[in-house]
């Protein structure tokens, strides 16, 4: 065999598994067909952050009471910034792999039989396959010429209005962040409410926020066409709506198609890869991880499978535990999950947080769900820097922590994770 394991994908699970496999003295073929991090750190969840960094800054000083800006956006200077962050970000991830020991082939690969990959025409034998090609956004048939998150997070101005259609993560981040850069948002969801497989109440919070910032939320509302002449013109079960630019973002599907999955007759779950806890899918030494695998299309779950997968490979039993596997969401106000909901709960509003007045920025709730005994089974989180706090309530599950335990632990004041402590009410 040329190699250990050839690595079909260098996406975020992609990396990761190469990486622990190098550490582990495992000889690694990595196969990128475009760029190496795959779509979360090019086209995904780096750029899209690094946008709504910006509008939230510009947000917060306009809304800070006493201060009056005036202020110009050069999106081109921005995009120029934009792109050498994640160059940078995406070449320290190829450079690492390098200097670890790795090959890395750009190409198209096609898997031959359970032990070979044939990329630009040339074979290549491994003991292991791991399939991490990721996903791609899903397309309404008939609806073309319109932006999705690639395009959108290349623009060159700020748009005078935008019509999103969908109202999942991608559409609710990128209208939030439009929005208060300055243009005119339409949401449009065909479910009852935005961020429909998100926790109810985190998703009323968003709504309620997103409403006030002057965006248009249109559910239970069918997209029927869209057309384009000088402006787009999308045209709804409920009216029609002109705007500069219409954003896609109804969701997205694994990246399965043309791999070879037939030639070796892995089993499918629908458009996903059947899986095993270990991540090995019916052929026994094949692995697959990240999007293509049924559950949240995240990056940190592809870290995570990419983890289980390589350390499986190397001779150790480890087995996946979705048991507490985060969620965050980059709205107004910033939303996050964990664990599972039980039927009791202790909550706080945010406004009750100093430090959240400190930042004139007081939507939202913390709300931490406990089992009977006590035992932390999750939490819901409305609040800014939600993101940075919900870590501590999944080490909580994973660790099977009481209630006080996490309550009377010491929070340092003033912090936004002081809305976890012992004041909440029943």
């Amino acid at each position: 065999m040329d190699y250990d394991v050839i690595i079909l994908g260098a996406g975020a699970g992609g990396y990761k598994a190469a990486v622990h496999l190098l550490k582990n003295k495992k000889k690694v073929l990595m196969v990128e067909k475009e760029k190496f991090g795959g779509e979360c750190l090019n086209y995904g969840c780096i750029p899209s952050k690094a946008l709504i960094e910006m509008s939230e800054s510009i947000y917060y000083l306009k809304n800070m009471p006493g201060v009056s800006i005036d202020y110009k956006i050069d999106m081109n200077a921005w995009q120029e910034w934009k792109n050498k962050m994640v160059s940078k970000i995406t070449g320290n991830a190829e450079g690492q792999c390098r200097a670890l020991g790795a090959d890395i082939i750009y190409g198209f690969g096609t898997i031959k039989d359970e032990n070979t990959l044939n990329v630009n025409g040339k074979d290549y034998t491994a003991e292991n396959i791991i399939i991490d090609t990721g996903s791609v956004p899903a397309r309404i048939p008939g609806i073309d010429n319109v932006y999705y998150n690639r395009e959108i997070l290349g623009i060159d101005h700020v748009p005078e209005s935008i019509a999103v259609i969908g109202g999942g993560y991608i559409g609710v981040e990128i209208g939030t962040a439009m929005a208060k850069l300055g243009s005119k948002v339409y949401i449009i969801e065909a479910k009852d409410r935005i961020l429909p497989e998100v926790n109810e109440e985190l998703s009323k919070a968003v709504d309620k926020k997103l409403r006030s910032l002057g965006i248009n939320i249109m559910t239970s509302s069918k997209v029927l066409s869209v057309s384009k002449d000088n402006y787009y013109k999308v045209k709804t079960e409920n009216g029609e709506i002109s705007s500069e630019i219409v954003l896609m973002s109804v969701g997205r599907i694994p990246n399965t198609k043309d791999i070879g999955l037939e030639n070796v007759k892995i089993e499918m779950d629908g458009r996903f890869i059947k899986t095993d806890n270990h991540r090995r899918t019916s052929v026994k030494n094949i692995y697959a991880i990240g999007d293509v695998t049924t559950g949240p299309m995240l990056a940190h779950k592809a870290f995570y499978d990419a983890y289980v997968a390589a350390e499986n490979i190397i001779g150790n039993d480890v087995i996946v535990d979705y048991k507490a596997m985060p969620y965050v969401i980059y709205t107004d106000p910033e939303i996050s999950f964990t664990g599972y909901v039980s039927k009791n709960s202790k909550k706080i509003m945010t406004s009750a947080v100093p430090r959240a007045l400190t930042m004139n920025d007081s939507d939202g709730f913390f709300r931490i769900y406990y089992d009977d005994d006590g035992t932390v089974t999750g939490a819901a989180i409305a609040a800014p820097r939600s993101s940075e706090i919900i870590t501590e309530v999944s080490l909580a599950v994973e660790s099977y922590l009481n209630i006080k335990d996490l309550l009377l632990t010491v929070h340092p004041h003033p912090t936004i994770a002081e809305g976890i402590h012992d004041d909440f009410e029943n």
